[in-house]
């Protein structure tokens, strides 16, 4: 039994790190799904961009998901329709569409990059399933089949095509005496996370684009005045200009953003920050955050708005048969799981996740140790080797589920760390350090969100209208990267 991800066992050789100096466009930080995706439009747009990848690309929660292409911000549609008509009004069941709009219109952007690059990633698009479970789990709704039949219907109103599947509808594909009924999107897909990556690394290395990986970055100065960044102490450094004016730097604001200045294939004058590593450091115009969890590690201002939890997985030995298709998740969300396609034949093995919530406090967020009368920060949250008591957990959940199935070996087990934002929806824009930009707090839907992100930030950067922003007036408000600053309030699991 290997105790690491499945996806990343595999053969791969990495780019070299980073020595010396270099003047690109733009720099990305990150070499996950966001990073590389926005480094690939870039570089279709003729930007010059370097990837820094402080281990290898695809190596943090890219490679450690469960490979679920899901729409939405929440576990349940009506969950999101109360909280943003709590926060916006009357608006907020048409906000909560849009952002399902969005996801979906990610999903085709993800799909079309596949195509146009002929990335084989193990695709397919069979739905996704949210079940109610006949006794459901610590932390989840007494009712869940409450919650799944109010989404249904508001889905439906919504114009979305989705089923709703009573205990006998699941006779064909449930495999579980335990499920009681189940929503059934039919819009949503799995893939092989780590083979799209590298297969979009791939295509944006043949435009151009530089990785270095095993290169973290230590900070982020601007020219003439601070910057962003760790010091010894483990303090990030804020923007020596403070906050600045808060209005309209985001994705849709009004401030706006400088368009990539190009002579040719080089940047016509050297850009206004720098980039610092280990082995070198790189001057450019801009600066693409795409760190997700890891964004507070880098910059402090984030570590209320964007909190790390660790998701715990596991896969079996190969099934010879195959069982069902699409992607599950239950007990709102605290389990889910899947049948891959790896064989043999039409079979292959069972992924599993979960067990967070019997596990909360050693699972999520920061945690703080006194040492020699000094209050320090740690961060458990970002630890990623699979634990014994939420892979115990994991277990039990599994066999109650499948008894049938409990005798089959584990083949795998592995953790990933999620940025879980305060409000559950992402920060995409430009932060308060001018030229840095940031796409992260995915809250657990990055494979939903982190393309069409990507996308709206690489439009900005080119200096080209969005079509995302023309189509999503959620974008605004929803995904602002100033909301909720120092003082926020992080509610979510």
């Amino acid at each position: 039994m290997i105790r690491d991800s499945y996806w990343l066992d595999m053969p791969y050789t990495p780019s070299v790190p980073l020595s010396g100096e270099l003047d690109v466009d733009v720099v990305v930080i990150g070499g996950g799904v966001t990073g590389v995706t926005g480094a690939l439009f870039l570089a279709e747009g003729g930007a010059r961009v370097a990837v820094l990848e402080r281990r290898e690309v695809a190596s943090g929660a890219t490679g450690r998901n469960g490979g679920f292409m899901l729409a939405g911000t929440h576990e349940y549609y009506v969950e999101a329709v109360e909280e943003l008509t709590d926060l916006y009004g009357a608006d907020g069941r048409r906000m909560a569409g849009e952002a399902w709009r969005i996801a979906l219109e990610n999903h085709d952007l993800m799909a079309g990059l596949m195509a146009k690059y002929e990335i084989q990633c193990d695709y397919y698009r069979h739905g996704s399933y949210v079940m109610a479970m006949k006794r459901p789990d610590r932390g989840s709704h007494a009712d869940p089949l409450e919650r799944i039949v109010r989404s249904y219907n508001l889905l439906r109103e919504d114009g979305f095509d989705v089923e709703y599947l009573d205990e006998n509808g699941l006779y064909d594909i449930k495999h579980s005496p335990q499920l009681a009924g189940a929503l059934w999107n039919k819009f949503d897909g799995e893939l092989h996370p780590v083979k799209y990556v590298r297969g979009l690394a791939s295509a944006a290395s043949g435009l151009g684009v530089r990785f270095f990986e095993n290169t973290p970055v230590t900070s982020i100065e601007r020219r003439g005045a601070g910057g962003i960044g760790r010091g010894a102490d483990g303090n990030g450094r804020g923007d020596s200009g403070g906050r600045g004016d808060s209005g309209g730097r985001g994705v849709s604001g009004g401030r706006g953003v400088s368009a990539v200045s190009r002579t040719g294939s080089g940047v016509s004058s050297p850009g206004g920050l720098v980039v610092h590593t280990p082995g070198g450091r790189i001057r450019t115009q801009h600066v693409l955050l795409g760190m997700n969890a890891y964004t507070p590690q880098l910059d402090a201002r984030y570590e209320r708005r964007i909190i790390p939890h660790r998701g715990q997985v596991f896969t079996t030995e190969p099934v010879s048969e195959r069982l069902f298709n699409g992607v599950f998740y239950a007990n709102d969300g605290w389990e889910f799981w899947r049948q891959l396609h790896d064989g043999p034949g039409e079979g292959g093995r069972l992924l599993f996740g979960g067990g967070r919530n019997h596990h909360l406090r050693a699972e999520r967020g920061f945690h703080f140790l006194r040492r020699r009368g000094r209050r320090i920060r740690t961060y458990r949250g970002y630890k990623e080797r699979p634990t014994r008591a939420v892979q115990r957990s994991n277990d039990r959940a599994f066999n109650s589920t499948f008894p049938h199935l409990a005798a089959l070996a584990r083949s795998h087990r592995w953790g990933g760390v999620m940025g879980f934002s305060y409000d559950s929806s992402p920060f995409v824009g430009e932060t308060e350090t001018p030229g840095v930009h940031i796409v992260a707090g995915f809250t657990g839907r990055g494979n939903a969100y982190a393309t069409v992100a990507a996308r709206m930030v690489s439009d900005r950067l080119l200096g080209r209208p969005s079509a995302v922003e023309d189509q999503f007036e959620t974008v605004k408000k929803v995904f602002d990267p100033l909301r909720g600053g120092i003082d926020a309030e992080n509610r979510r699991r």
